[in-house]
């Protein structure tokens, strides 16, 4: 099998497999949105080989790159794609652009479900201070954005 044979056999398996996940960070959506904590346990158990496969398929890639001299990483994998004929060129092309937008897509599915699972850790935790008695202290946004619980103590002009 050539380079170029094995480098689009692995990005096609890193798009299946990459695709696959994609579905289950989508489901996993709906499980966060829904609180099914037995569906959440499920997809947990079933994203964790994915993960892992990506991973040993972004090795096999860098290996091929690699025995052909390419150094690993975008630049390498360019770098090969410019040797090629220009019908493989194309399809190569294609293919990582097909998979760079899956892998946007299952970052962006990933960052809005920890942000999901992060309000949902919040209301719990109020939750829980409420049922144990505890006063509640005055909630509001940190200078990043992040909301927070505790209270400025230093006055307006103390800040400048």
């Amino acid at each position: 099998m050539s380079s170029f044979q094995q480098l689009y056999s692995v990005l096609q398996a890193e798009h299946r497999t990459a695709t696959q996940l994609l579905t289950i960070l989508t489901e996993e959506r709906a499980a966060l949105v829904h609180s099914n904590p037995d569906k959440m346990t499920e997809l947990t158990a079933s994203k964790q080989p994915l993960v892992v496969q990506l991973e040993q398929l972004s090795r096999q890639r860098e290996a091929v790159l690699q025995v052909d001299g390419f150094s690993s990483g975008k630049e390498g994998s360019e770098a090969f794609i410019a040797n090629q004929g220009d019908r493989e060129s194309a399809q190569l092309n294609k293919l990582m652009a097909a998979l760079k937008r899956i892998a946007f897509d299952c970052q962006e599915h990933n960052q809005i479900n920890g942000g999901i699972v992060n309000v949902n850790r919040q209301y719990l935790h109020r939750a829980m201070s409420i049922l144990r008695g505890r006063d509640m202290e005055v909630t509001a946004y940190g200078p990043g954005g992040e909301y927070t619980n505790q209270i400025v103590r230093q006055t307006l002009i103390g800040r400048f």
